[in-house]
């Protein structure tokens, strides 16, 4: 029996609930006790359900505490699932694991360690287009000269930072790229191309240094960044290293398949390892680190994804178990034979070649899988063939819709096929495939601010007054748009005439006319003064689009409200990036990221309804469909054509795993040898190849391949070479023709819309997270909860709110130095303030500056306080989750003391309460009714005690109010999360209307239910 394999013996009692259903090899992945296990989990042999039952496994029998694991993924939703699915499994009240993705867990790690990087500012992680607005402001900042064309300066800039984000992917620093550009000028000699090279990437290490001081002095990072400088803490800081370590005796990572150079380094040091001195890893003594993937369904290298890291992984853990999961629990055994036959084509570069395993997969379903090779003549045949196969499945009763799924290489293949199904009459749903700035409510807003940056903008003005919200009449709208261009005018202005002098106008062009006229005016007299936020704010609001939307209770309207709430987080976010935040700037910098190819993608509300999935192979990976088509697949397509690196990043600083030069074959030697843009290609189409193995190994019971020779253009399509080598065909004959017109402007066709989700009630059995914000939200009414966490209806700039953002993270940084025994001084707290504060939402300059002095005051003033104290924090800024039933409830301590009386549980407030008897009546009822009572049961949930009391303490007086908890306490925080929590899950949010409550509502202004008024 393997060391690390825990006998039956030693199985505490209720475990056998979470072994329950495993088969041997599962079983043995879940068990495993100590030591370094790489489980290689094949497609479909139930990978995401052994990892989160090993971690309810070593929870259950007591090998680790919850506290103790850290489980790793990729994404939001994966992390989400992996978390839902343990706390079903663990027989617990709580769970205090650390399931995160690797962004979200490293943000913490370094805002939590801020200070020891000497960051006290506010961390902002900015998106890639708010990167390229940073950049494009501090341009001449960089040192660039030959990628610094004055005629079009920023032509680069994109190109530039995507060769920085693969540096830090390959944990290169500035100093390592700037050495190696040293060297490659050294050992140029007379050769003029090597010379050239030398100077190009000098430039680029100079601009990367450049990049990365300007990010971090400005206190904003990318993504890559938080990896990096989560990597740096660890590196640097042996204490944390240590302490992370200790904490987190258990290390799981998911889709080990899609790490990174950075992302493994900082693995293998959470894991037990540290650093070397070249940057390598040393080995301090055994560790518990499993990782979970499969090599052959690596296919985000775009991301910087390394498949090496799974392929090598013995090299860096030679002890390692290996397990190997072949039994499939999804397909039929002819789809997983052939996508063997196809995976094969890549070897030797795949584990099954290097080690020998055998990683052929097993069927376990008893059912006669069907493929199915379908050639068509022309793309049109290919798309109506497939749609009226589907209807007449659903319409025999066959099938239901949602067992189908239409999967393509891009988006754009999927088109055609949204036609036909549309046309057939089958209700079918997209993912992914509009972005955000295509969105008819984000199209009218960003129209409407073009026209206050330029008045005489007629395609915009044009657009806006025809959209619904205004309702000009379509005809009207043409003859006055065929007039401004006569006259060379401006539309606005010729149509504003217009509406007053021409009769031959409609009523309808005419009131649209006026409502837009007069909005407008007004909205430039705000963005002379007023940040482009509260402009926008004030057009939904004025123009009746947000009070439209949040009045009707559909889900088409949440995910349009959802939308308009991502449009001001983008607009919140890149504003204070330009030197002055107003709509002109904002524009001319957000049309010019558009023109770059930046668009975020549209808010889309889950739902269950019956209906075909439409999606490319990347965002089907882990889902699973009876019927798969794989269409398109034609050379060019699927495979599609290697792009390029714009600025490629050295090759000679990529990071290699595996045995060095000494131990290598001397057919790995020579593999070396070869022309590095063979290589790249030859990577390119393994890489395709797993992304075909993927499409192919998402279908149950039935996988159809298509094809069609005639897609448009001058010559015919050939089959994609996956298709001949998961199918063993022979090679197409060279040459045809395409011969059909008509495919080319059919590709023209616009795509319909899918229908409108419907929101579906939460079920029992599916865990809910909730806050005590959403709890408080719903019990104050329903409807209020709706506009706030389901439609998520935007607000305007909210000072206050602000205001305690700025005091709260001041305090944190404050407390971090003061825990770790640093010294700080009154104004660097005021520094951290200053550097957290916003400028939005201020009736004016001097109301600004006056509150930011007392901010400045008020820290002084607590910096006094605390310094006579010698209450240290146990801990500040602590998050939590704990279980009640099937919810899990969520949110964060501001601080927390261990006193002589015991733990008192401390939230800061910044509203002003001087007197002390209000303060304490303020601290009894949140006790009773409010925060402090949930966060008094959290505590007594996640670690068994229950505090002493619970205090307010309001940091601008300096009063305090506490109160002292009691079971009673406790068992009332319960019960308004179990009615909160029962009400949210019906999806029924019907108003509450009270006079007081509506008062301090921030939706009564368009809310049609509202008292705040009173009655009429």
């Amino acid at each position: 029996m393997n060391a690390g394999v825990v006998p039956p013996a030693a199985a505490a009692p209720g475990v056998e609930r979470i072994l329950e259903g495993l088969n041997p090899e599962q079983r043995e992945a879940v068990t495993h006790g100590e030591g370094p296990l790489l489980i290689v989990a094949g497609a479909g042999t139930g990978k995401t359900q052994v990892v989160t039952r090993r971690i309810a496994w070593l929870i259950a029998t007591k090998r680790a505490r919850p506290e103790e694991i850290l489980g790793l993924t990729f994404t939001d939703k994966a992390a989400a699932e992996m978390e839902a699915r343990v706390d079903v499994l663990v027989p617990y009240g709580f769970v205090g694991a650390t399931l995160s993705t690797f962004h979200a867990f490293c943000d913490r790690l370094v805002r939590e360690h801020a200070v020891e990087l000497g960051l006290t500012s506010q961390l902002r992680v900015e998106t890639p287009a708010e990167i390229l607005v940073f950049l494009r402001e501090r341009l001449f900042e960089l040192g660039l000269e030959r990628f610094l064309p004055l005629g079009n300066p920023d032509e680069h800039l994109k190109a530039l930072v995507a060769c920085f984000d693969r540096a830090r992917d390959e944990d290169v620093t500035p100093d390592e790229y700037a050495a190696f550009a040293a060297r490659l000028a050294a050992d140029t000699g007379d050769d003029p191309a090597l010379r050239d090279r030398a100077a190009a990437e000098l430039e680029k290490a100079r601009a990367y240094g450049a990049y990365q001081r300007l990010l971090l002095e400005s206190g904003r990072v990318d993504f890559g960044s938080q990896i990096s400088l989560a990597l740096r803490l660890l590196r640097e800081r042996a204490y944390l290293r240590r302490e992370f370590q200790e904490r987190f005796r258990f290390v799981l990572v998911d889709e080990f398949q899609d790490t990174n150079h950075v992302q493994f380094e900082l693995v293998k040091l959470l894991a037990g390892g540290s650093p070397g001195p070249s940057g390598g890893t040393i080995w301090n003594g055994p560790c518990n680190l499993t990782a979970v993937g499969d090599d052959d369904q690596s296919i985000y290298r775009f991301r910087g994804a390394k498949v090496e890291n799974l392929l090598g992984f013995l090299d860096d853990f030679p002890g390692a178990q290996v397990l190997l999961l072949r039994q499939n629990y999804r397909s039929g055994q002819r789809i997983l034979d052939l996508a063997h036959r196809l995976i094969k084509a890549n070897d030797p570069d795949r584990l099954e070649a290097r080690l020998g395993y055998d990683k052929s997969l097993l069927a376990q379903r008893a059912v006669e899988a069907v493929v199915e090779h379908r050639s068509f003549a022309s793309a049109s045949d290919e798309t109506e063939t497939v749609a009226a196969g589907i209807a007449a499945a659903i319409a025999a009763g066959e099938r239901r819709a949602q067992d189908f799924a239409v999967l393509a290489r891009a988006h754009s293949s999927l088109d055609g096929f949204a036609l036909a199904l549309k046309s057939a009459g089958v209700r079918f749903r997209r993912v992914g495939l509009r972005g955000l700035y295509a969105r008819p409510e984000v199209h009218l807003c960003l129209n409407a601010l073009r026209t206050l940056a330029d008045p005489d903008d007629g395609a915009a003005a044009h657009l806006a007054l025809g959209d619904p919200v205004f309702g000009a009449d379509p005809v009207d709208l043409a003859r006055l748009g065929a007039a401004a261009r006569r006259s060379h005018r401006g539309l606005l202005a010729l149509a504003a005439e217009a509406a007053v002098g021409d009769p031959a106008l409609a009523e309808p062009t005419r009131e649209a006319i006026r409502r837009f006229a007069d909005l407008h005016r007004r909205l430039s007299a705000s963005a002379l003064r007023r940040p482009t936020s509260e402009v926008l704010y004030e057009f939904v609001t004025e123009s009746g689009l947000l009070g439209q939307l949040a009045a009707d209770d559909s889900a088409e309207s949440a995910e349009r409200v959802l939308n308009l709430n991502r449009l001001f987080s983008i607009v919140t976010r890149v504003g204070p990036l330009l030197k002055q935040d107003r709509v002109a700037q904002f524009m001319g910098h957000l049309d010019l990221l558009i023109q770059m190819g930046d668009d975020p993608a549209a808010a889309s509300i889950e739902s269950e309804e019956d209906a075909v999935h439409l999606l490319t192979v990347h965002n089907a990976k882990g889902l699973e469909f009876p019927v798969v088509y794989l269409v398109h697949l034609v050379e060019g397509r699927f495979p599609g054509h290697r792009k390029a690196e714009a600025l490629p990043f050295p090759p000679e600083l990529r990071k290699v795993r595996g045995p060095g030069p000494a131990a290598r074959s001397g057919e790995e030697r020579q593999e070396e040898r070869r022309d590095p843009g063979e290589l790249a290609r030859e990577e390119h189409y393994r890489e395709e190849r797993r992304l075909f193995y993927v499409g192919m190994t998402r279908a149950r019971d039935r996988l159809v391949l298509t094809h069609a020779a005639d897609y448009g253009g001058k010559r015919a399509h050939k089959p994609s070479r996956f298709v001949i080598e998961a199918l063993d065909l022979p090679s197409p004959p060279k040459g045809g023709t395409a011969v059909s017109a008509l495919e080319s402007i059919a590709r023209y066709a616009p795509a319909p819309e899918d229908a409108p989700p419907q929101i579906a009630p939460v079920p029992p059995e599916q865990p809910l997270r909730i806050s005590y914000g959403q709890v408080d939200d719903y019990l104050t009414c329903p409807l209020k909860y709706r506009y706030a966490h389901v439609a998520q209806v935007p607000l305007g700039s909210n000072p206050a709110a602000m205001y305690g953002i700025a005091i709260h993270h001041a305090i944190k940084v404050y407390h971090q130095h003061r825990m770790k025994g640093l010294p700080i001084t009154a104004d660097e707290v005021v520094s951290a303030l200053e550097d957290a504060w916003s400028s939005e939402g201020f009736y004016s300059r001097e109301h600004e500056e006056r509150r930011l002095e007392e901010g400045r005051e008020t820290l002084r003033r607590f910096v006094a306080r605390e310094e006579t104290s010698r209450q240290a924090p146990l801990a500040i800024e602590r998050d939590f989750r704990f279980k009640l039933g099937n919810d899990l409830v969520v949110g964060r301590w501001d601080r927390i003391d261990e006193r002589p009386e015991g733990i008192v549980l401390v939230d800061y407030k910044t509203s002003e309460v001087g007197d002390p008897g209000k303060a304490a009546e303020r601290a009894k009822n949140d006790l009773k009714d409010g925060q402090l009572g949930l966060y008094a049961l959290a505590y007594r949930e996640t670690t068994g005690v229950l505090p002493a009391r619970t205090e307010l303490h309001f940091v601008g007086p300096g009063t305090v109010g506490s109160g002292e908890v009691t079971p009673e306490h406790l068992e009332r925080a319960r019960e308004r999360v179990a009615k909160a929590a029962a009400g949210i899950r019906s999806a029924q949010f019907p108003p509450k209307p009270d006079q007081r409550n509506c008062g301090y509502c921030p939706y009564s202004r368009f809310c049609i239910h509202s008292a705040a008024r009173g009655p009429a």
